[in-house]
Formats: C-alpha cells, sequence, structure tokens
C-alpha cells in the first residue's frame, strides 16, 4: 500500500514550488512558536519580579509601621471601623493595586497565591469593616473592591486546595495580636539597626609624625 505517491515530485527546479512553499510555512511556524516561547518566558519572568516587589513592599518599614498602628489600636479597644484613618487607607491601597493587577492578569492568581495568600485575607478581615464604612460615609462603592476580589479569590483557592481557613476567624486573630504586634516591632528594630551608623573615636594618641627608626632585621 503506498500512503505517499512521490512520483512526479521536484524537489529542485521547475515543478519545485509546492515543496519550497511547504518549507517556508515549517520555517515560519517553527519561528513563531519560538517568539511565543520567549514571550511566555519574558512574562513569566516578569510575574516573578512583580511578585518579588510586591513581597519586599508589604515587608516594607513604612507599610509595617502603618500594620503595627493599626494592631495596636486594636489591641487597645479600638473598633475596626474607627481605626487609624492614614494607616487603613495605605494598607487597603496596597492590596486595591495588587488586586486590579491580578485581576488584570499581569500577576497570576496561582504565583499570588503562594506567597502573599495569608496576608491578604488577614487584612481584609481586619479592614473590611472599615472599607464598608468608608464605602457608605463616601457613598463609593467602589473603595476596597479589588481589595475584597482578591481576598475572596484566595479563599476559593484555599478551599479547593483543601487548606484550612481557621487563621482569619476573630477568636484566631485576637489570639494572635499580641504575635503580630512583636513581629512589627522585630522588623521596625531590625530596619532601625540597619540605618544606624557606627562612629568611631578618634584614635589616641593622635599620630605621631616623628620618623620612626627601620629595625635591623626588617631592613634586611
Amino acid at each position: 500500500m503506498t500512503f505517499i505517491n512521490t512520483d512526479g515530485m521536484a524537489f529542485i527546479g521547475p515543478g519545485s514550488e509546492w515543496f519550497w512553499t511547504a518549507l517556508s510555512g515549517v520555517v515560519l511556524a517553527v519561528t513563531f512558536l519560538g517568539i511565543y516561547r520567549q514571550l511566555r518566558l519574558a512574562r513569566s519572568s516578569n510575574a516573578f519580579e512583580q511578585n518579588g516587589r510586591i513581597a519586599n513592599d508589604w515587608d516594607s518599614e513604612p507599610l509595617v509601621r502603618h500594620k503595627l498602628e493599626i494592631l495596636v489600636a486594636l489591641k487597645g479597644g479600638v473598633k475596626p471601623e474607627d481605626l487609624p484613618d492614614a494607616a487603613a487607607t495605605t494598607i487597603i491601597d496596597f492590596f486595591e493595586d495588587v488586586g486590579s493587577l491580578v485581576k488584570a492578569g499581569h500577576i497570576e492568581p496561582a504565583l499570588f497565591y503562594r506567597t502573599n495568600r495569608a496576608a491578604c485575607r488577614v487584612w481584609w478581615v481586619i479592614l473590611g469593616p472599615y472599607a464598608r464604612g468608608l464605602r457608605v460615609s463616601n457613598d463609593m462603592q467602589e473603595i476596597g473592591e479589588h481589595f475584597e476580589w482578591l481576598a475572596g479569590v484566595m479563599a476559593d483557592m484555599e478551599r479547593k486546595a483543601g487548606v484550612s481557613s481557621e487563621y482569619v476567624d476573630d477568636a484566631h486573630l485576637a489570639v494572635a495580636l499580641d504575635w503580630r504586634i512583636s513581629m512589627a516591632r522585630g522588623r521596625i528594630r531590625v530596619a532601625e539597626d540597619l540605618r544606624a551608623v557606627i562612629v568611631r573615636p578618634l584614635s589616641s594618641p593622635l599620630m605621631d609624625t616623628t620618623p620612626t627608626a627601620v629595625p635591623e632585621a626588617a631592613a634586611t
């Protein structure tokens, strides 16, 4: 049985146009696949780099100080809807930006899930009442919407993965409050130590400019 009839086929010269057309198509297909692969690698690299920057920003001293102010306020009995405005809105804005990036497809939800899902979920539980209060007082329902959406996505991914979500309930947050405050203060202390300037006192006595005789053993 003949599967391919090569009778009359020409690969060079007249009649070979079909071959070169097919070969050009193969070359173009391989080229496009190579370009697509490079684009995917570049996108993955950018996503990892961007996710790393998000993690670094989240652990930066300014944000840690805002988190500490909120935690100390809660420890002191301040209601969640009455948290310090500057600190609360800064944290909300941070997750709003991240949520918009994830929703737009610039960061894969699975990548963010592996690195920051717990922080996102915990802080939405903490700041959700404050955000909802702002929506009512300012008549702006979009306040915190990307943050809330992202926390919901992380919760859905946890359920699908069979991961426990007990760490976000009010009782657990209350128990962990002292620990979170201690962690925040520790991070701030390290940041302050890294900025410390060590001043060395002048050598005493002052440098003697009198020529010193070279020992005979050293001279030889």
